[in-house]
């Protein structure tokens, strides 16, 4: 079924617009992988979690592409309020056995950073898995934009920043995903699959391109330029090799 889908038509090759990760120096650190949506929900649910792995997701990867960091307490602090959940006189979720869902919560922020980082663009949308039944994965899809959106209006970009067309149209196309799966009627054919598959690639590059051009902070560019520099030095120093 058509509606279920918003096609952007702006399904470009989004990587071209990524001119500052041209120049990061690979890392050999192994990004960690997210955990599963059913996984994280399993946890969120019985706690009390307002909303869902999705939209946690989403908003913690909208306040990093725009070019906020977090230290450790004042990303509890944001998740927890985001989730509206209560907490014990020591900090500890209510109900959360062996502080699992916490500690989960905790990681996300670190992985997540290190997937917008990553030089190989390991970053995905945390999504029901791929056979979940589509509706669902629409719903969330939309909940993830939701949350970019609210996160990335908060990073404090300022309100006079001026975009360029692709971050303007990522922006807005995102605010159109948002409400993908209201009121829609279950459709499972080939070509709603194929819509969706494109659609959440497209947030997923959308995000990326964000990221690139507000994500990146004065320090981190600084600090990837001293490397870049420091590497190029290293290999102008090496004596040229001797031909017999």
């Amino acid at each position: 079924m058509s509606s279920l889908f918003i096609h952007t038509g702006r399904h470009h090759n989004v990587i071209e617009c990524l001119p500052f990760r041209n120049i990061l120096i690979k890392t050999m650190n192994k990004i960690e992988a997210l955990p599963a949506y059913e996984d994280l929900n399993h946890l969120l649910v019985p706690i009390g979690a307002l909303n869902s792995p999705a939209e946690l997701h989403g908003m913690l990867s909208g306040k990093l592409c725009g070019g906020q960091r977090l230290e450790a307490d004042e990303w509890q602090i944001e998740a927890l309020g985001f989730l509206d959940l209560e907490t014990e006189d020591d900090g500890t979720i209510q109900y959360d056995h062996d502080n699992a869902g916490q500690t989960t919560i905790a990681r996300l922020y670190h992985i997540v950073l290190a997937q917008l980082q990553d030089t190989d663009y390991s970053f995905h949308l945390l999504l029901p898995r791929d056979d979940a039944d589509l509706q669902d994965r629409s719903i969330a899809l939309g909940e993830w934009c939701h949350g970019f959106l609210s996160g990335f209006g908060s990073s404090g970009v300022a309100g006079t920043t001026e975009f360029n067309e692709d971050c303007a149209d990522a922006l807005r196309d995102m605010a159109a995903i948002v409400s993908i799966g209201d009121g829609s009627e279950d459709d499972n054919s080939g070509t709603a699959e194929n819509d969706f598959i494109d659609i959440a690639e497209y947030v997923r590059m959308a995000a990326l391109t964000l990221f690139t051009h507000h994500g990146w902070t004065g320090a981190e560019k600084e600090a990837i330029a001293n490397e870049q520099q420091q590497a190029n030095d290293a290999q102008s120093s090496q004596p040229n090799a001797i031909l017999h």
